[in-house]
């Protein structure tokens, strides 16, 4: 196992700007959510303190290495998106729901920002608090590093407080931004970074990766890597016991948008806005699904909208279920997009589907299918937002069969 999960030819990369002399500029790491930007950042970030670089191993950590990978070293700082009135007790479990999982994604994170801070008394998440942590000696390393996670989400007042510190930054300080994409970044900020890209995982890679941190099989690794497409994050998810009843349900939906069911559709909706379990699904199927959220929130501790701040609250669960049905959906309108390309060509992903997908493509029209797309990831977003799941759901099952009627259609006059 090694320290973190990195990518080599990045860390190489990054290594490079550091024999160059250029690590004075800032760097911004940018690539698709899953592709290992923070771990590799947090694997140079450690490397950069290490004090025994010759003799320092993951069996056997120097104290500077214990520290980074438990995220207490003194001259090295991580902060990302965090709701109102996060606290240092909130840092601390979150970050050790990030030592058990190195791609470990709050559920706050999509919707919150970072924020500037109070002048006087500035959040452990807050861009004052990172200002002020690189302007300080280093305690331990020959330098201070910052990594900033989503630094998309600067909200602005924090991004234009942050300005000064990326062109001018203190003498010896590193800092790495990341972002999946540089969209909606402020230019200012664009111009004094040093953009390195990051693709996404290689299957093969992903398996390995799988196999080492979860302890599967090959086969059943190589299977979700390949789901996943290079996406490590939606990968270990695909392991938990919730992917096959979001699978099933993800399927039926589908073939109801292929039928022209709006009856089932809209019964769906109202369950994901219930909270209840899909009428699709037998006892057991439904017992995994009132599980979900539950055992493994409670044992992380991070807030995610529960009144305690302990475990994620009822509403933060159906968020979290209702994004993973919207994106087995776009992976399903993505295969029927390929399906109708390629023809005999395709190789399907979620082989189980592949006699749905091929009759729901054999009466769609490409164009149609990404606007379809489009329109899944919109919602997608909307119910990250915290906009009302059951709505949302029902005037996209309606919109989505409207496309399927219209396309079918179409096709029959031609």
């Amino acid at each position: 196992m090694e320290f973190y999960p990195h990518r080599p030819a990045v860390l190489e990369r990054l290594e490079q700007i550091h024999r160059s002399g250029r690590l004075g500029q800032p760097v911004l790491l940018t690539g698709p959510d899953g592709s290992g930007k923070e771990a590799t950042a947090l694997e140079f970030a450690r490397r950069l303190a290490c004090v025994s670089p010759g003799a320092c191993t993951p069996g056997a950590p120097c104290e500077s290495c214990a520290k980074a990978l438990t995220f207490q070293h003194p001259d090295i700082l991580w902060i990302g998106p965090a709701p109102a009135g996060f606290d240092e007790d909130d840092a601390r479990a979150l970050f050790a729901a990030k030592q058990e999982d190195p791609f470990f994604r709050p559920p706050f994170a999509s919707t919150a920002f970072v924020a500037i801070g109070d002048s006087e008394h500035p959040g452990p998440m807050t861009v004052r608090h990172l200002i002020r942590f690189l302007q300080q000696h280093p305690f331990q390393a020959e330098r201070r590093i910052a990594v900033v996670a989503d630094s998309r989400r600067l909200n602005q007042a924090a991004a234009n407080a942050f300005l000064k510190t990326l062109e001018e930054p203190p003498g010896g300080a590193v800092i790495i931004l990341l972002a999946t994409g540089t969209e909606g970044m402020l230019p200012t900020i664009l111009s004094r970074c040093q953009e390195v890209r990051v693709n996404p995982w290689p299957d093969g890679e992903l398996a390995d990766l799988l196999c080492e941190l979860h302890g599967v099989d090959r086969e059943t690794a190589l299977a979700a890597a390949n789901v996943a497409a290079g996406d490590a994050r939606r990968a270990a998810s695909l392991l938990q016991d919730i992917t096959p009843v979001v699978r099933k349900t993800a399927l039926a939906w589908l073939d109801w948008i292929r039928l022209g069911n709006r009856g089932y559709a809209a019964i769906l909706a109202d369950e994901m806005h219930r909270g209840v379990p899909p009428h699709i699904l037998d006892a057991d199927e439904a017992a995994v699904w009132k599980g979900h959220g539950k055992k493994g929130a409670s044992r992380k501790g991070h807030r995610s909208g529960s009144a305690d701040g302990v475990a994620p609250g009822a509403a933060a669960i159906r968020r979290d279920l209702a994004i993973r049905l919207c994106e087995w959906l776009v992976l399903l309108y993505s295969e029927a997009m390929k399906c109708r390309e390629l023809g005999d060509a395709w190789r399907p992903r979620v082989p189980e589907a592949a006699d749905l997908i091929r009759g729901f493509a054999s009466g769609r029209a490409t164009n149609t299918l990404l606007g379809d797309l489009e329109r899944i990831e919109a919602c997608r977003g909307d119910i990250d937002r915290n906009l009302n799941i059951g709505l949302l759901l029902a005037v996209l099952s309606e919109e989505l069969i409207d496309h399927a009627e219209t396309d079918r259609t179409r096709l029959q006059g031609t």
